[in-house]
């Protein structure tokens, strides 16, 4: 499923070879379509008003996280926000009901169409699956998959490939291993994915260097509990400084952009415990499979296709970025031309 939005996206970008081509934002869309037909079987055309509207990332944060408005209170007018809101919710709960009234409990085809299976089976009222508030779960766990599933993935891809116009001989090296493995006559998959050590590497470097949460998601402690001889109280709101872990000391020359650190000896991909830009336990992200797959596709699908060039020769895309929540590159055009 992921595969053939890769492809839309290329025919999409394809139109733009070889004029300035700006990315920002241009990831949102495919990758919230490539979730979507995991979860309702369905996708958006990319010129579809109610995805546009409801997939900006500035309607994905105010909805999400709707005190932004007190700190940044232009961020968008609030009347819109809650109007967004309340479409999405609207959307979910149509989706639900369409899904009940043609979905083949013998065969279900999708993520809506499993978990409304679940929901017609249970008879504990106790169960979160039971009945009405089976139903209003499901509605609100692909509210919040809508939200969260696409953001962070398309702000990735977008450090992804301002990395390549900045380091083209990673990308060479990358575009020589797919050839190699993958040929000219098909797009990469992730049956590939063993047999491309060097490209898993730099898809590794990608997550490592570009650190789009750098404070990391809070949590709250539920109890007292004791760090190297710190106590920190019950109620305290606590923040990993992902920075730290994933650009500090323990990588030697973590601000360099390196991917061979994540090879072996033998030139085979190695992974690192100090890699966890999925964060780490009980809360770790829930979609980090799914959030992999669409990476290495999307990005082994461009770089297979395209040579990824700055604007102006010689003159690279800079790596300052906005802060935010998360870290998106400032705005920068590309060109690509296509080497398939």
């Amino acid at each position: 499923m992921i595969s053939e939005d890769v492809q839309l996206f290329i025919e999409e970008i394809r139109k733009s070879e070889g004029e300035p081509f700006n990315f920002g934002n241009k990831f949102n869309l495919p990758i919230l379509n490539a979730l979507w037909t995991v979860c309702v079987g369905q996708r958006f055309d990319y010129n579809d008003d109610k995805l546009l509207r409801s997939a900006s990332p500035i309607s994905l944060l105010v909805t999400a996280f709707p005190w932004l408005f007190k700190l940044f209170p232009t961020l968008m007018e609030r009347n819109e926000s809650i109007k967004v809101n309340h479409d999405i919710v609207k959307m979910m709960t149509d989706l639900v009901k369409d899904h009940e009234e043609t979905m083949d409990p013998n065969e279900p085809s999708d993520f809506t169409d499993k978990t409304l299976t679940e929901i017609k089976k249970t008879k504990n009222g106790d169960s979160s699956f039971h009945g009405g508030a089976g139903r209003q779960n499901l509605v609100h766990t692909l509210v919040d998959v809508f939200l969260a599933g696409s953001e962070t993935t398309s702000t990735t891809l977008t450090w992804a490939v301002l990395y390549m116009a900045r380091y083209p001989e990673v990308q060479s090296k990358v575009q020589e291993e797919l050839y190699k493995v993958v040929g000219c006559g098909r797009q990469p998959s992730l049956q590939d994915r063993p047999l491309l050590p060097y490209t898993e590497a730099v898809v590794m470097e990608i997550q490592r260097y570009a650190n789009i949460l750098p404070k990391g998601v809070g949590h709250t402690s539920h109890r007292d509990i004791e760090v190297n001889g710190l106590v920190i109280p019950a109620g305290t709101v606590v923040f990993p400084l992902m920075a730290e872990i994933l650009k500090g000391p323990y990588w030697g020359d973590g601000e360099s952009f390196r991917p061979e650190r994540f090879l072996d000896s033998e030139r085979k991909c190695r992974r690192d415990d100090h890699l966890i830009p999925f964060s780490i336990g009980k809360r770790q992200c829930l979609g980090e499979t799914l959030a992999r797959a669409e990476l290495f596709l999307f990005f082994t699908g461009i770089v297979h296709q395209f040579s990824i060039n700055p604007e102006v020769e010689d003159l690279l895309p800079s790596e300052d970025y906005v802060n935010g929540i998360t870290i998106l590159p400032k705005p920068f055009q590309l060109r690509l031309h296509s080497i398939v």
